[in-house]
């Protein structure tokens, strides 16, 4: 109610070109953080999460990795971070992660099928689409529940996140993670991709209806098809 009152006294006073913009606000989860070391008191923190993920093989969204921080912060797992937190119980944890692969993967979902609708034009190119996306997640509370609030895309800071995460676990000796693989099949698919745009292929008994997404896929491949019937 106070913000409608204040958002209506602001309204009269506009110009007409003016306008009023509102963001929701997301509180910031409250997890039973151990007590401090220090005497000193801890301040409340938020915990923002990284995320990304690749198109793989069939236009699936796939999470490659997910840690935690940005920028100044050395990033760390989404695991050891919630377990620093306070959710001790592994089963919250591993409902947190799954639930953080399905939102990241469901907004890559959503972004390649607001490409598909688009025109060439509208993409950039003919072979112009998105093949990795970073989202960055904020865990709140909402409802005395954990949830996690989208709050923004960012492939650039995102990857550079994650590789400097492969790179620190890999030089304490952790097992390498799916992002390596999962980037390079990413890449490997787009240079097949350039490889057998344009060229022309002759099919000789190319099969049934069955192998219908043989021609969707040559026709997304940029191929020329030619078949030879008996």
């Amino acid at each position: 109610a106070a913000v409608a009152q204040a958002v209506g006294a602001r309204l009269r006073g506009l110009r007409e070109e003016d306008s009023v913009l509102l963001e929701a606000l997301v509180p910031t989860a409250r997890l039973p953080v151990p007590p401090p070391r220090s005497p000193a008191p801890r301040l409340p923190v938020a915990l923002r999460i990284c995320t990304l993920v690749c198109r793989s093989w069939g236009d699936r969204p796939q999470l490659c990795q997910a840690p935690v921080r940005h920028g100044a912060a050395l990033p760390q797992g989404l695991d050891s971070s919630l377990q620093q937190w306070g959710v001790v119980a592994p089963s919250q944890r591993q409902a947190l992660a799954t639930r953080l692969r399905g939102a990241a993967e469901a907004a890559m979902a959503a972004l390649l099928a607001a490409e598909a609708e688009l025109s060439p034009q509208q993409r950039g190119g003919a072979r112009v689409h998105t093949d990795l996306l970073g989202v960055d997640f904020l865990l709140a509370c909402v409802d005395d529940a954990l949830e996690l609030v989208a709050l923004s895309a960012n492939s650039q800071r995102c990857l550079e996140t994650c590789l400097l995460a492969e790179a620190m676990g890999g030089a304490v000796g952790e097992p390498q993670g799916d992002l390596p693989r999962l980037l390079a099949e990413a890449l490997l698919h787009r240079a097949q991709c350039h490889l057998v745009e344009g060229k022309d292929i002759l099919l000789i008994g190319a099969g049934g209806v069955s192998k219908s997404f043989v021609w969707e896929a040559a026709r997304d491949y940029g191929l020329r098809v030619r078949r030879l019937c008996h």
